[in-house]
């Protein structure tokens, strides 16, 4: 999201475009709150869109602003850029609307998936989701696919792993047609021999050979079967920067000392105090999990750093440490990563370092946690919300949510801890 630009943390389409709690429920009384929904259904504003989620969020929004779905329709008709990408946050939560009760939007889904530009993004929607099982969705609709699409299409798009098309197979002969030529073609024999997942039956001298020869696999297991072990020397593997990727770091280096736990603590702090940014990185995520109060500082300008900097990935693990420590000095930084953070899955390790240093003011951001855009946080939400009737309130609507089964288990059991007390 390197060339997005996002609005203030402190306006509303900054907050919804950061997927907050607020903002979902600030667009409800918003005079431009339907606008800025829209917006961010067809303008994807996530940070990493492989571990953010949005689709969820925004569905509901428009299931509680009861939000028409013509603006939506009309601008994936219009789109014609060449990624699906762009498009693909909109079919999503177009396919997730039917479990909410929103059946309008059905032929909307299938007018894009038989005539939109990039109709196999509307077709792995309704897979992911599971919404082709709505027979509403389902009866005719593979027919209409084929029917409008030629054989070199078809085959570019069939993916026999995944829903509809390996059900499509059984009733539409040329899927199955093109699923036989898949698997009649021969299987390549294997460039290596396989890795085992295990090295635990090497020798000590074996994994070091391991770790100094080809990089990969065998490298990042042979690193945490030698921390799993204790070994000191991976504290010297650490340093080594030979063993660095192009970018700067070793896999499998991170779990293997945390294997290593306290042991790893002093040579963290002499790692804290140089130069070097991998190993800065490696002492945040020690010092967080096994580190004492005095590491508190430390712990507090990692978080400071990264989040002036924007690396919100750094963010977590500091933030998690503070909340272990119980460092009451760093609430203010930890609602400012909060408020301002783009990245929406860092939130969950924030909520955590709030409940640790001031749980008195962690109440207000779990509450608010309960619409957040995330189900991690929605979930640990859940689990801590106070006993207020506007949590409760919320709390049934999750626990009656088809969209988050996990959620729906921790309200579900926080109710069950209100109705007992």
């Amino acid at each position: 999201m390197s060339d997005f630009s996002y609005a203030g943390p402190a306006t509303l389409r900054g907050q919804l475009q950061r997927g907050r709690g607020l903002g979902a429920r600030r667009a409800q009384m918003a005079s431009d709150g339907a606008d800025l929904v829209y917006e961010c259904v067809i303008s994807d504003s996530r940070w990493d869109r492989w571990t953010e989620s949005r689709d969820s969020y925004l569905a509901r929004s428009i299931h509680r602003m009861d939000l028409p779905l013509a603006e939506v329709e009309s601008r994936l008709m219009a789109h014609d850029g060449d990624d699906p990408e762009e498009v693909e946050l909109a079919l999503q939560v177009l396919a997730l609307l039917p479990f909410l009760g929103r059946t309008d939007a059905v032929p909307v889904l299938r007018r894009y998936a038989v005539d939109g530009r990039h109709w196999p993004a509307a077709l792995d929607a309704l897979g992911w989701t599971g919404a082709w099982k709505i027979p509403e969705v389902r009866e005719g609709i593979g027919a209409e696919v084929v029917a409008r699409r030629g054989d070199a299409e078809l085959a570019a798009a069939v993916d026999g792993d995944r829903e509809p098309w390996s059900s499509w197979a059984r009733t539409q002969p040329r899927i199955r047609r093109i699923l036989d030529g898949y698997a009649a073609r021969p299987t390549p024999p294997p460039a290596l021999p396989p890795v085992p997942d295990s090295y635990a039956g090497l020798s000590t001298a074996d994994l070091a050979a391991r770790i100094g020869g080809a990089a990969g696999r065998p490298r990042r297991l042979a690193l945490q079967e030698m921390g799993r072990r204790g070994d000191p020397t991976v504290l010297d593997l650490a340093e080594d920067a030979s063993l660095r990727n192009a970018a700067g770091w070793t896999p499998g280096i991170a779990e293997a000392l945390r294997h290593l736990g306290t042991t790893a603590v002093g040579r963290a702090r002499t790692w804290a105090g140089g130069s070097d940014p991998t190993l800065h990185r490696l002492a945040v995520g020690i010092l967080a999990e096994v580190g004492e109060r005095d590491d508190g500082p430390y712990l507090l300008h990692a978080l400071t750093t990264a989040a002036a900097a924007g690396d919100w990935c750094a963010t977590e693990p500091a933030a998690g440490g503070l909340g272990r420590l119980r460092m009451t000095g760093a609430t203010d930084a930890l609602v400012h990563v909060w408020e301002t953070t783009v990245h929406s899955s860092a939130r969950e390790a924030v909520h955590q370092g709030l409940r640790g240093c001031a749980p008195g003011v962690a109440d207000g951001y779990s509450v608010e946690g309960l619409d957040d855009c995330e189900p991690g946080v929605q979930q640990a939400a859940s689990a801590v919300a106070p006993d207020t009737p506007q949590v409760r309130a919320r709390l049934r609507e999750l626990h009656d949510d088809p969209l988050a089964p996990e959620v729906r288990d921790a309200a579900g059991r926080r109710l069950t801890q209100f109705a007992g007390a």
